[in-house]
């Protein structure tokens, strides 16, 4: 499987200066319909028993796991519950509103979803600067004027006609910079 990623011009803080680093490709997000439907795609469940499956599983597993049970969901993993609280020296003085901090569902996944991660390729999806999405390397080093249109390096523009610009461009479109795909 592939895991698309985007280079994403960040500082570094360590050394304050601006470096490329991949991040997850996000795509949104799937609602409650679309991932039923996806789930049924191939099955003789319906959209419907599969939301409602999920629905009453919801009602069921989140008491049990504030309870302290280790829930397994399926081939995905487990979810438990995590906290932390401050120490006291006399019990009485325990206060659980208060002392118990950093609640929160710990997800631990599965052998099945370890060794897809560990079998995944990467694959550039783009190239993310100062909020613009460029669809390509190549979009985005037109789109600065690092190449020209033909994918050659712009470094000195030299000849005949240099620096000149095509006409009849709207200046939309073509360079994949719009943030759209």
């Amino acid at each position: 499987m592939k895991a698309n990623y985007n280079l994403t011009k960040r500082r570094d803080p360590s050394t304050k200066t601006m470096k490329w680093y991949a991040a997850p490709a996000g795509k949104g997000a799937m609602d409650a319909d679309e991932t039923a439907k996806m789930a049924v795609a191939d099955t003789t469940l319906s959209k419907a028993e599969f939301k409602s499956v999920m629905e009453v599983a919801s009602e069921k597993l989140i008491p049990l796991i504030l309870s302290g049970i280790s829930v397994t969901i399926g081939d995905l993993g487990k979810l438990r519950l995590s906290f932390g609280s401050q120490g006291v020296e006399n019990m009485d003085d325990f206060d659980p509103q208060t002392m118990i901090k950093n609640v929160k569902f710990v997800f631990t996944p599965s052998a099945t979803l370890k060794a897809a991660l560990s079998q995944a390729t990467f694959e550039q999806e783009g190239i993310v600067e100062g909020g613009i999405k460029y669809g390509s390397k190549l979009s985005y080093q037109k789109a600065k004027g690092l190449v020209t249109d033909d994918g050659s390096d712009d470094d000195s523009q030299q000849g005949s006609g240099g620096g000149q610009t095509q006409p009849g461009g709207s200046g939309e479109g073509g360079s994949g910079a719009s943030g759209e795909e």
